[in-house]
């Protein structure tokens, strides 16, 4: 336990000591010492001078091994981690000016990439599978016992593509909020997409694409793009309907 307290006290010497050469300050309000197998290698993305990075980190915390933990000098950015929150291996946290919030008992498993500009908001005891992908350029909200399938991309912003010769990456950027409600089950290999939003207790099949709009919460949605295909629970009614649909 003393050596891990030594190494995460060293490991933040070393980070502030970088962090300053480019006028950042780093601010550490841990509860107690994160276990870790390797704390995070830190890679700086050159911007402005100047901006703090916040670390809050509860009791318990795990971090995985060969975490990268990738932060904008000039800018403000918070990593913030409930209790017993985990890191699997190889995991990449982007702070690209943004807020990162994980409650208590989130499990981010191997391979994870969690990036942002603006707000990933990740509520308690969420589950982001093998090798998932969160952007938020504004605001994805995932709620509380949720649990992400792997390879699932959730994603706040993508490109306009009007069929001109305008090249792809100088097109607008487009952005409006996610929200996975709590308790959401999303299958494998799906894509969530700006503007979705899925209500609480709803299942996403695997392999679905999921846009913008509103989504029910109790349903499956399944398909590309995804549609409600059926209640989960007994004479459920669809929103906007008079009608409901027996449980099979």
């Amino acid at each position: 336990m003393r050596l891990h307290r030594l190494r995460f006290q060293l490991w933040c010497l070393v980070v502030r000591a970088r962090l300053r050469r480019h006028g950042m300050a780093l601010r550490v309000e841990a509860a107690g010492r994160p276990c870790a197998f390797g704390l995070p290698r830190l890679e700086l993305t050159t911007g402005a001078r100047g901006g703090t990075l916040t670390l809050r980190l509860g009791e318990h915390v795990h971090l995985g091994r060969a975490m990268v933990l990738e932060v904008l000098t000039g800018a403000d950015a918070t990593l913030a981690c409930g209790t017993a929150t985990r890191f699997g291996a190889y995991g990449r946290v982007q702070l690209l000016g943004g807020t990162i919030s994980l409650g208590e008992a989130v499990d981010v498993r191997d391979l994870c990439l969690l990036k942002a500009r603006g707000t990933i908001d990740v509520g308690d005891r969420v589950v982001l599978s093998r090798a998932v992908n969160v952007h938020a350029t504004e605001r994805v909200t995932i709620g509380a016992h949720a649990g992400i399938g792997e390879r699932t991309t959730i994603i706040d912003s993508d490109h306009a593509a009007d069929g001109s010769a305008t090249p792809h990456l100088e097109q607008p950027l487009l952005v409006a909020p996610v929200e996975v409600g709590a308790n959401v089950n999303v299958g494998a290999n799906a894509v969530i997409v700006r503007g979705a939003r899925i209500g609480p207790d709803a299942v996403v099949a695997a392999g679905s694409v999921v846009t913008a709009g509103e989504h029910p919460g109790g349903w499956l949605l399944a398909g590309a793009p995804a549609k409600p295909r059926r209640a989960l629970q007994e004479e459920q009614e669809f929103p906007g309907s008079r009608s409901t649909v027996p449980r099979p």
